[in-house]
């Protein structure tokens, strides 16, 4: 069985709760908002294959939160393997604060709290796979969750390549029921793969993934001081600059370029509200630790394609959000 859902064929009025409930039939119970002044919007498709889902999600920007008491009102969990096909997005879960870009994969579990941020517009293919079906103890989960996984890696790239294959397959031919399955056999064993392996890291990735977030968190909160590095934050943590960047191996960008990445959105966001329109670019540009304005121009011009005061001109209610369209310019170790 197919189903589908869509947003822009629903009138305007009803569109949100519309899409409150589809998420909620298609996935799981979430709270959902629209990011800023942006409505919400999205389309999903799904099938059925023995018990695993199989279908795309996509969505302008907003935010997904699976709360304490929505899970207390399911009585069954998932696990929900979301492959990212566009566009930019925030996980959170188990403590893991991940940036999720296009081709990475990221597995995250209904039954504890997590949260999605979708920075930018996205589509997503996703498998849900329900917990009973995975024989394995909640402690190795946990490991797992909340992370990224890339494209081309180890049995994570797998499971990647797995997932995109079987939303195409889904999507374009019908499946007799032997067939459907073989293949909701053939996600539960590769993500199972995938789970087991990470629990083999054991204690080690532990530690190291608690000191990434707090470095994270450390990073997010002094954004606006221009003397914020990768030295200065290796300082701080009391560790090698080298162990820092160690930390950010597995990441999609160098614990520099994520420094600069955040400051780069956090800028986009501020030249389109409306409360900061007396402020200068070069304004906002400082307020968020960028301390030359020529600099931060042409970086934000070679991320975005537009200029500050283009994006600015162009304003929040008459271009859809930017992605980026290109590397952050410097060099690969930067």
């Amino acid at each position: 069985m197919i189903e589908a859902f869509c947003t822009d064929l629903q009138p305007p009025a009803e569109r949100a709760e519309y899409w409150r409930d589809a998420v909620r039939r298609a996935f799981t119970r979430l709270e959902i908002h629209a990011q800023g002044a942006e409505e919400l919007h999205g389309a999903i498709r799904r099938t059925y294959m023995a018990g695993v889902q199989a279908g795309f999600l996509e969505a302008s920007p907003q935010r997904m939160a699976r709360t304490a008491p929505l899970i207390a009102a399911d009585r069954d969990g998932s696990l929900i393997v979301s492959l990212q096909r566009t566009g930019d997005s925030v996980t959170v879960q188990d403590g893991r604060e991940t940036l999720v870009t296009a081709g990475e994969l990221v597995i995250l579990d209904s039954r504890r709290p997590y949260v999605l941020d979708f920075t930018d517009p996205v589509r997503q293919h996703v498998a849900t796979v329900p917990r009973q079906m995975l024989d394995l103890p909640d402690s190795l989960l946990s490991l797992a969750t909340g992370r990224t996984y890339s494209p081309g890696h180890g049995i994570g790239g797998i499971l990647a390549s797995y997932v995109d294959g079987l939303v195409a397959t889904t999507e374009h031919c019908v499946c007799a029921q032997d067939s459907k399955r073989f293949l909701r056999q053939g996600i539960v064993d590769v993500l199972t793969a995938l789970v087991a392996l990470e629990g083999t890291t054991g204690e080690q990735a532990a530690v190291e993934q608690a000191l990434l977030q707090r470095v994270r968190g450390y990073i997010r909160a002094h954004l606006d001081d221009p003397a914020l590095s990768p030295a200065s934050v290796a300082a701080v943590h009391h560790i090698s600059v080298r162990y820092l960047y160690q930390l950010f191996q597995n990441e999609p960008m160098t614990v520099g370029r994520w420094i600069q990445r955040l400051r780069l959105e956090a800028c986009r966001r501020d030249l389109v509200r409306p409360e900061l329109v007396g402020l200068t670019v070069a304004a906002i540009a400082h307020r968020w630790g960028f301390a030359s304005h020529a600099h931060f121009s042409r970086t934000f011009r070679a991320v975005y394609g537009l200029s500050p005061a283009q994006w600015r001109q162009a304003g929040v209610l008459q271009a859809a959000p930017l992605q980026a369209t290109g590397p952050l310019p410097g060099r690969p170790d930067s």
